[in-house]
């Protein structure tokens, strides 16, 4: 770790305000599932990270850089985070099973009445399978999070090697797939990812939209991540 000089701490000291900020708004994203004060730990390193690493010749406006920095470490440190119940996470693997299951019989996404009759419970069960997995649906889908989205560094990050070509390709490719599988989702589905990934706006800003509640939203929300993600682990 480098060491934070006289100008990296007035930048620290004028701009702290940007941690609290970013991090209600990560807060908001994570909908409950993360502590906020662990956010804000995050978001601190992050703030720490920025001003150390500033280059006025390269990058001329601080705030902005160092928000993205902020944002970047709050989500990397969060991926790390083992935080999930068991019973969630196996939950989840079991929904996943049962799509990726019913997709290679019928040749199709399978309809959320096939799910529930696979598993043998009402639709207000499932419905309420996909709430209780919320958090394993906002931290686990990476794959859909980074796409066109560069990976910031922590303070322990050390520079990473440039991809091979091949790599890159398979990156690309991968990239591709999953692009076609979103277009395979239904409407109300792609309208929730493109608003909350690329908007960026919250399940409660979401549903003022569409019309919809807040817990439904989040609903759609976790079957949508758990249908990509049983096409893409079929990929790999």
């Amino acid at each position: 770790m480098q060491k934070i000089d006289e100008k990296s701490k007035k930048l620290i000291e004028e701009n702290f305000n940007l941690v609290n900020k970013v991090a209600n708004f990560m807060s908001l994203k994570f909908n409950g599932v993360i502590n906020k004060d662990d956010i804000i730990e995050y978001g601190i390193f992050g703030l720490i990270d920025a001003a150390i690493k500033f280059d006025p010749s390269k990058n001329e406006n601080f705030r902005f850089y160092a928000m993205t920095r902020i944002k970047g470490t709050i989500l990397d440190n969060v991926r790390k985070l083992d935080y999930m119940p068991r019973n969630v996470r196996e939950l989840s693997g079991r929904i996943e099973k049962v799509y990726a299951k019913l997709e290679q019989k019928f040749g199709r996404m399978p309809s959320d009445e096939e799910i529930a009759e696979e598993l043998n419970i009402g639709m207000d069960e499932l419905n309420e399978m996909f709430y209780k997995i919320r958090g394993a649906s906002f931290l686990n889908d990476k794959d859909f999070i980074s796409m066109d989205k560069p990976k910031s560094e922590t303070l322990d990050t050390i520079e990473s090697k440039e991809p091979s070509a091949i790599d890159a390709l398979l990156k690309e490719e991968k990239k591709n797939i999953l692009m076609k599988y979103i277009d395979m989702l239904e409407d109300v589905e792609k309208n929730v990812l493109m608003m909350y990934y690329y908007d960026e706006l919250t399940l409660k800003e979401i549903g003022h939209i569409l019309n919809l509640t807040e817990s439904r939203i989040c609903q759609i929300h976790s079957k949508s991540i758990l249908k990509l993600r049983s096409k893409l682990k079929a990929y790999e």
